[in-house]
C-alpha cells in the first residue's frame, strides 16, 4: 500500500511538472471520454452510435467497451468534476499492478525484498509513467492489471494449496481483460500455447480455455472479430483436450490448426493489424520511400503508437535494461525458466519491437530482470530505484541530450495548437450539421463539441478504414470528387489542416494518400492557397493551422490573415520544420525571416516578419516594426512592391501597434495614389471614428 500511494504521489508530480500531458483526450480515448460520460449519466451506451461513421453510424458492440462500465460506474457512485476523478483514475488504477508484480515475483522464487523492491521499480520506472499521466482512458488503463493478473493466477495456481480456486479466479480475470483490451486476444495465442506444452494441469487448463470460448461467444467484439476460430480459441480447445489426453500429437496437431487459423483469418477487423505487420518484415521495419509499395491498411496503421521504435526511443524508456540483461540474465533463466513471468520478458519485448505502443507490457516484464541483476547488494538495488527514479524526472533533458546525439526519439507534431482547438471546438459547438475531417479531428469533435463526424477513431471497422483512405485520395484529387463524397457522407463541412501541405512524414496525409508530393492544382493547394477558385467549397472559419469549408455555403465571411495561408510566402515556408517554428516560435522565426529579407532584399520575407512579429506585439518593439514597414514602402516607391501587399502590411501593424493616426493617415494618402479609392474610404471612416487624435 505504500508503495502504490508513493507511486501516485510520483507520478502526479511527474505529470504535473515533468511531462504535463495535453488538455484533452486523444485518439481513441476520447471516445472512451464519451461512454464513460453516458455510463456516469445512467443514460448508458447506445447500440449503435450515430454521432460517429456518418451517416449510418457506428455498432458499438464492435468495440471492446469495458473500462468505460469501470470508470463509469464508479464515477456515478462517487460523483464529482468528471475530468478531475478520470485523471484520478488513470493514475491510479494502473498502480494496482504494484501488488500484482508483488506477489506473483514472491510466488515465483524471488524473496519479499526483491519482490518490494521490484515493486518500487516499477512504480517509478518511466516506461511504465508515459500512459498514466492522467490525461487519457487507454484501454490498458484498465486491462493491464487485468491482464498481469491472470497470468499471476495462472504462474502460480500449481504451487498453491487452492489451486482450483486460484484457476477460476485468474480465468475471470482473464475474461475481464479479453472484455476490456483486443490485444488481449493475440497475448491469449501466447497463453495457450504455454499451456498446451507446458500442460499446468486441468485446474488451470479448464477454466482458462472456457474463459477464452465464453468471451469469443458472448463478448460481441469478439465475436465480430471471429474469435470462435481465432489461434488463441483453438489453441485453447486443444489445450483443455491436451489436460485429458497429453502426448505430442495433440500439442503438434492444435498448433498446426491455430497456424491455419491465423492463415485462414479475414482482413476485416484485424486486417490492418496484419498488414502492418507483414509490411514490417517485408521493409525491414523502415516506411519505404515509395508509400504505394504498402497496402492501404499498412499505411493507415503504421503510425506513432504503431510503428517501431527508434534506437532513440528504446535508449530513453530502457537504459537500465541493457546492462541488467547482461548482469541478471543467469539468475533470472534461473529462477523463472518456464514460468509465464519468464516468457513475458521475450513476448513482450517483440510487441514492443513490432509496435512502440506495447512498450506498457516490456515495463512490466523488464523489472524482474532488473532486480535479477541487483539482488546480492540492498544497496546497488536502492540505488537502482533512485536511478530510474530520477531517470523518469530528468526525461526531457535525457530525450534532448539523445536528440543531441542524432538519436531522434520520432515524436511527431501537428501544427494544431491547443490554442487554436479550443478555438475550433467552440465553433464547432455552435454549429449544426455533419462534419468531414481526418480522424483525429474527428474524435474531438464528438467528444468535446457533440459535433456528429464522417470519420472515428475506431480502425477495427473496415468500411470506417476504407473511408478514411477515401478523404485521404480525394484531398489531392478534385473539388467535384470531394463535394460528391460529402453529399454521399451528408457532410456539410470539410475541415482542411495546412498538415495536409506541409506534413512529408509517414504520419502525415500525403504518405496515407499512396503520393509522394502534393500535385499541382489538386484540392488541397486551391484549399491551402487558393480557397477563393472552388465553386461549392466556401470557407466559414479560419485559424492558424486549420480551415473549416461549408458546402454551399455563404460567401464573403472575412478570415484573419495568417502566415501558413499567404500563397506569397509559400516559396520560403515551404517544410513542416518551417511551418512548425512559425505557428510555436514566432518571434525566433520572424528575427530569422527579416534579416533574411534584407540581405536578400526581399519584401515578402519581410513582410512573412511583420506578420509574425504581429502575433506577439509585447515582444517587438514598435520601433523596430515601423522600421520593416518603411522598408517595405520604400520597396513599393521603388516599384518592386505591390500596393495591396504594402496595404496588408499596414493594417497587419495598425491592427497589432496601432492606434496610429498619422500612419494611418499616410495610407490613405497611398491608396488614394494608387486609385484604391474605397479602401481608402474605410480607413478615412476609421479615422474619422477616432476623432483625427494625434494629428
Amino acid at each position: 500500500m505504500l508503495i502504490t500511494a508513493g507511486g501516485f504521489v510520483f507520478r502526479t508530480v511527474f505529470a504535473t511538472a515533468v511531462l504535463p500531458p495535453p488538455d484533452r483526450m486523444q485518439g481513441e480515448t476520447t471516445q472512451a471520454l464519451r461512454y464513460t460520460e453516458m455510463v456516469s449519466s445512467g443514460q448508458g451506451i447506445p447500440e449503435v452510435d450515430s454521432l460517429v461513421m456518418r451517416p449510418y453510424g457506428m455498432n458499438t458492440g464492435e468495440n471492446s467497451i469495458f473500462e468505460e462500465y469501470i470508470a463509469g460506474g464508479i464515477h456515478r457512485i462517487t460523483g464529482g468534476d468528471l475530468n478531475s476523478f478520470l485523471t484520478f483514475f488513470c493514475r491510479g488504477f494502473p498502480l494496482l499492478l504494484v501488488p500484482v508484480l508483488f506477489f506473483w515475483m514472491k510466488k515465483t522464487g524471488f524473496s519479499s525484498g526483491e519482490s518490494f523492491f521490484a515493486a518500487l521499480l516499477y512504480a517509478v520506472f518511466l516506461p511504465a509513467l508515459l500512459r498514466t499521466r492522467g490525461e487519457s482512458l487507454y484501454r490498458e488503463t484498465v486491462a493491464l492489471p487485468l491482464i498481469f493478473s491472470s497470468l499471476m493466477f495462472a504462474d502460480i495456481s500449481a504451487g498453491t494449496r487452492r489451486k482450483y480456486f486460484a484457476g477460476i479466479t485468474g480465468a475471470v480475470l482473464f475474461f475481464m481483460a479479453l472484455a476490456a483490451w483486443k490485444v488481449t486476444g493475440f497475448i491469449a495465442t501466447g497463453l495457450f500455447l504455454w499451456m498446451l506444452f507446458k500442460r499446468p494441469g486441468k485446474h488451470l487448463t479448464l477454466p482458462y480455455a472456457a474463459a477464452q470460448v465464453t468471451a469469443s461467444l458472448l463478448l460481441t467484439h469478439m465475436r465480430h472479430d471471429g474469435a470462435l476460430y481465432s489461434p488463441a480459441t483453438v489453441l485453447a480447445v486443444f489445450s483443455a483436450a491436451g489436460a485429458f489426453t497429453g502426448g505430442k500429437v495433440i500439442r503438434w496437431t492444435g498448433s498446426a490448426a491455430a497456424a491455419c487459423a491465423l492463415f485462414l483469418s479475414g482482413s476485416g477487423a484485424t486486417g490492418h493489424v496484419t498488414a502492418v505487420i507483414l509490411a514490417k518484415f517485408r521493409f525491414l521495419f523502415s516506411h519505404p520511400e515509395d508509400p504505394s509499395m504498402l497496402s492501404n491498411d499498412a499505411r493507415l496503421f503504421w503510425v506513432s503508437g504503431y510503428t517501431s521504435p527508434s534506437p532513440g526511443q528504446m535508449l530513453l524508456l530502457f537504459l537500465p535494461v541493457i546492462p541488467a540483461a547482461a548482469l541478471g540474465w543467469k539468475r533470472f533463466r534461473k529462477i523463472l525458466n518456464g514460468t509465464l513471468l519468464y516468457w513475458a520478458l521475450p513476448v513482450s519485448l517483440a510487441g514492443y519491437l513490432l509496435f512502440d505502443r506495447l512498450h506498457v507490457l516490456l515495463a512490466v516484464a523488464a523489472i524482474p530482470l532488473i532486480v535479477s541483476a541487483f539482488w546480492r547488494n540492498k544497496l546497488l538495488i536502492s540505488s537502482a530505484a533512485a536511478l530510474l527514479g530520477v531517470q523518469s524526472m530528468m526525461a526531457p533533458e535525457y530525450a534532448a541530450l539523445l536528440s543531441s546525439a542524432g538519436l531522434s526519439i520520432e515524436y511527431q507534431s501537428s501544427l494544431l495548437g491547443d490554442d487554436e482547438l479550443d478555438s475550433f471546438l467552440q465553433w464547432a459547438s455552435e454549429t449544426d450539421g455533419t462534419v468531414l475531417s481526418f480522424w483525429h479531428i474527428s474524435g474531438l469533435l464528438t467528444a468535446y463539441a457533440e459535433t456528429p463526424a464522417v470519420t472515428h477513431t475506431f480502425f477495427e471497422n473496415k468500411g470506417n478504414r476504407e473511408t478514411i483512405i477515401s478523404f485521404a485520395r480525394l484531398m489531392y484529387g478534385s473539388e467535384e470528387e470531394m463535394v460528391s463524397f460529402m453529399e454521399e457522407k451528408g457532410a456539410r463541412y470539410l475541415v482542411y489542416q495546412a498538415d495536409f501541405i506541409f506534413d512529408r512524414s509517414s504520419a502525415g496525409l500525403i504518405y496515407l494518400a499512396g503520393l509522394r508530393e502534393v500535385p499541382d492544382g489538386s484540392l488541397a493547394v486551391r484549399l491551402h492557397y487558393y480557397p477563393e477558385s472552388l465553386e461549392r467549397l466556401v470557407p466559414v472559419w479560419q485559424g492558424p493551422s486549420l480551415r473549416v469549408f461549408e458546402l454551399d455555403g455563404p460567401k464573403g465571411v472575412s478570415l484573419a490573415r495568417e502566415v501558413l495561408w499567404e500563397r506569397r510566402y509559400g516559396p520560403f515556408i515551404s517544410t513542416g520544420e518551417m511551418a512548425f517554428a512559425a505557428l510555436f516560435n514566432p518571434v525566433e522565426t520572424g528575427l530569422y525571416l527579416a534579416n533574411s529579407g534584407i540581405e536578400e532584399n526581399s519584401s515578402e520575407k519581410l513582410s512573412a516578419a511583420l506578420l509574425l512579429f504581429a502575433g506577439s506585439p509585447e515582444e517587438v518593439p514598435g520601433d523596430a516594426s515601423v522600421e520593416m514597414l518603411q522598408r517595405l514602402l520604400t520597396s513599393y516607391l521603388s516599384g518592386n512592391y505591390d500596393i495591396i501587399f504594402l496595404a496588408e502590411d499596414f493594417e497587419t501593424w495598425l491592427d497589432a501597434w496601432g492606434p496610429d493616426p498619422q500612419l494611418r493617415l499616410d495610407l490613405i494618402r497611398l491608396l488614394r495614389d494608387a486609385g484604391l479609392h474605397r479602401r481608402a474610404e474605410y480607413h478615412r471612416n476609421i479615422l474619422d471614428g477616432m476623432g483625427r487624435q494625434g494629428l
